[in-house]
């Protein structure tokens, strides 16, 4: 089944239009408003796709019934200069291909975009929203979901499905999702609240945030900072210019900066690398593998945790390690500096070797820590290694 409905304004005034939606039109300061109501053809358990032009917000309710609210703005010099623009508009809406639809195709002469909301039963299997211009909100729905904008504000939340989020230059915010998140943005900030399962994150140009992810997490960014509190698997974070900050992962994270600091809090296993900032590790378990050509490397080693074969490297900077006294580790420590270079030990078990009179070359300490145990490798050129006793 499939209806057009093209408004006529002489009937619209009156109150009822070919599809029986009211319709009106009023003075809202220096616009002309339109203002249309109607019916949507969904019901629970279908799945629903929407295409209009302005922002959107779409809700799920209890009830069985869907319907919108379509207002549209134009500037005109009286009433029936805006009702001819009005006259223009034209919605489309029925089932296709298993899919209900609606689609809203506005006056070219509008003078804002349109806002269109619509409510539907939270029931419904899945629903596509794409708009080409304008923000976009949708929430409470039990189904999956997928949120086109050209280039306007998204925001999902009470999503028990899957979520897709994509906007050609706006921010994303999402609140809980259950099931598993995808967001991609041209150019703006996203921000993630609780995500279900595995997330992708991914912007041309923003800054990155996310609370919580029930699985691993790819989050990528063209120059912004990467921020994640809790992922519940591995992480892996990419930023051109920023900083990364990993605060806890149940699994392996790998994280590489162009041009920005590291910080891990908490995971299982690291790997990563710095064009131009510092790393800091803390509660790794498992292989640590650092590297930064421009910063300083601060990793803290606990006996608490299963400590395997590990690798730190700087070019410009100091690597400084702070190891528990009862940790079985052993060290290679290497400082390429040349007479400049220092290592400093608080363990007598871990010593410089002296360097040769007539062979100048690196500055070495080997030594095993409570009988040794995985190895730890340390190389410097530019800086100073440190190897301290964890307080």
């Amino acid at each position: 089944m499939k209806q057009v409905v093209a408004i006529s304004l002489v009937t619209a005034l009156a109150g009822v239009i070919s599809a029986g939606t009211p319709a009106s039109v009023a003075r809202d300061g220096k616009y002309w408003l339109y203002t249309i109501t109607g019916p949507v053809p969904v019901e629970a358990g279908q799945r629903f796709r929407l295409e209009t032009t302005g922002s959107v917000v779409l809700r799920g309710e209890t009830g069985k019934s869907a319907s919108y609210t379509l207002k549209l703005r134009v500037q005109a010099r009286d009433q029936r200069e805006a009702e001819q623009v009005f006259h223009q508009l034209v919605l489309r809406n029925g089932n296709q291909n298993g899919w209900a639809y609606l689609m809203v195709v506005p006056p070219r002469r509008i003078t804002e975009l349109p806002e269109l909301t619509i409510s539907v039963p939270r029931a419904l299997a899945e629903a596509r929203v794409e708009t080409r211009g304008g923000n976009l909100q949708a929430s409470n729905l039990d189904g999956d979901i997928e949120v086109h904008a050209l280039g306007g504000r998204i925001a999902v939340d009470g999503i028990h499905g899957r979520a897709e989020v994509r906007t050609g230059g706006g921010d994303i915010q999402v609140g809980t999702v259950n099931g598993p998140v995808r967001c991609y943005s041209g150019g703006g900030v996203i921000r993630v609240q609780n995500a279900g399962a595995e997330c992708w994150l991914e912007t041309a140009g923003g800054e990155i945030f996310l609370h919580r992810a029930e699985g691993p997490v790819h989050a990528s960014t063209a120059g912004g900072n990467i921020r994640v509190e809790r992922a519940a698997g591995t992480v892996f974070a990419k930023t051109a210019g920023g900083l990364i900050e990993v605060q806890q992962a149940d699994g392996l994270v790998t994280a590489e900066s162009s041009g920005g600091a590291i910080q891990v809090s908490a995971a299982d296993g690291v790997r990563c690398d710095s064009a131009g900032g510092a790393i800091r590790l803390r509660n790794v378990a498992g292989a640590l593998q650092a590297s930064t050509s421009a910063g300083s490397i601060l990793a803290e080693l606990a006996s608490r945790f299963h400590f395997q074969d590990s690798s730190l490297s700087a070019n410009a900077g100091d690597v400084t390690v702070l190891i528990s006294s009862n940790l079985a580790v052993t060290v290679s420590a290497r400082n390429q500096t040349g007479g400049a270079g220092r290592i400093i030990s608080d363990f007598p078990e871990i010593r410089v070797k002296p360097a040769a009179a007539m062979a100048p070359g690196p500055l070495v300490a080997e030594g095993a820590l409570n009988g040794g145990g995985p190895l730890l490798r340390i190389n410097v050129v530019g800086g100073t290694i440190y190897l301290r006793k964890q307080k």
